[in-house]
């Protein structure tokens, strides 16, 4: 049975427990959702009372866990040569406010991603982060063995445990409920994650762009549509998805492999790029 709450991190959760007794899959359950809830306090960037948003007027916070995803986050920085920087903030701004203006913004006023406290955006490794932590507390407070759990939040899912969940994977070109996936792929004590910009966009002088933005240039992308990366965990996942939509076909590939992980890519065209046969096509 999958546990369905809307919204949490701004997006739908789900969530399945499997245990012996069924009073064990409801504590998991309140368990989870308590984590999601505890560290939502600590990463929204829309709550003026979250950690976050402090640290972002000052500089400074007593959260362990804000700084030790600040600092993976910083991590994959260097590891990705760029193309994942959390310190992108200034770049948003600047797209937001060319869409209010109706004006291009040019390579001359995009400001770059900076390494001040008020630039840090952590959207592309919070989500995976939390859903890692929340699995934790799953298992961590039963007081009985679970066999195994699963959580998704958006395009994020963890899965812990025995067997394993099949995850259907959106074809960007067609991004409805009601169509069947473009790809499936088992996911087992691994973890999902896809990325795209089918959904998202600015609107600036009648034509779209992608709220993709490369942090090495500060200009909106849209080379690849959607990305969706296999790997150990949901703060890795959540990364690679979100840096192989910057990143050359090639180079996320290589990367990848690198990190262990795997990768089916859809390019703008429509052209389908996979780094393992693991990804069953529809």
């Amino acid at each position: 049975m999958v546990l369905v709450c809307d919204p949490l991190l701004g997006t739908r959760a789900e969530i399945s427990v499997v245990a012996a007794e069924s009073a064990e899959v409801g504590i998991a359950e309140k368990a989870v959702l308590a984590e999601i809830e505890r560290l939502e306090r600590v990463f929204s960037m829309f709550d003026e009372r979250s950690a976050l948003c402090a640290y972002r007027l000052s500089g400074k916070t007593r959260s362990a866990e804000l700084r030790e995803v600040i600092a993976l986050a910083e991590g994959w920085t260097e590891r990705t040569g760029g193309a994942f920087d959390p310190r992108l903030q200034p770049l948003i701004d600047r797209w937001d406010r060319a869409e209010q203006l109706g004006v291009l913004p040019t390579s001359d006023d995009i400001p770059s991603s900076g390494p001040g406290h008020q630039s840090l955006n952590l959207n592309g490794i919070a989500k995976g982060w939390i859903a890692d932590r929340a699995i934790d507390a799953a298992f961590a407070t039963s007081r009985r063995d679970i066999t195994s759990a699963w959580i998704s939040l958006g395009g994020d899912l963890v899965h812990r445990g025995t067997g394993s969940v099949e995850v259907g994977i959106e074809d960007p070109a067609r991004p409805y409920d009601n169509v069947a996936p473009m790809a499936t792929i088992e996911i087992d004590n691994e973890a999902l994650a896809t990325s795209g910009g089918a959904r998202r966009w600015w609107t600036i002088g009648g034509k779209r762009y992608s709220k993709v933005l490369d942090p090495r240039t500060g200009l909106s992308v849209d080379s690849v549509a959607s990305a969706t990366v296999v790997a150990r965990n949901g703060a890795e996942a959540d990364v690679l998805a979100t840096t192989a939509l910057v990143l050359k076909p090639e180079e996320t590939l290589a990367l990848a492999e690198a990190e262990g992980a795997e990768c089916l890519l859809v390019l703008a065209d429509g052209a389908v790029v996979g780094s393992s046969d693991r990804f069953r096509r529809a």
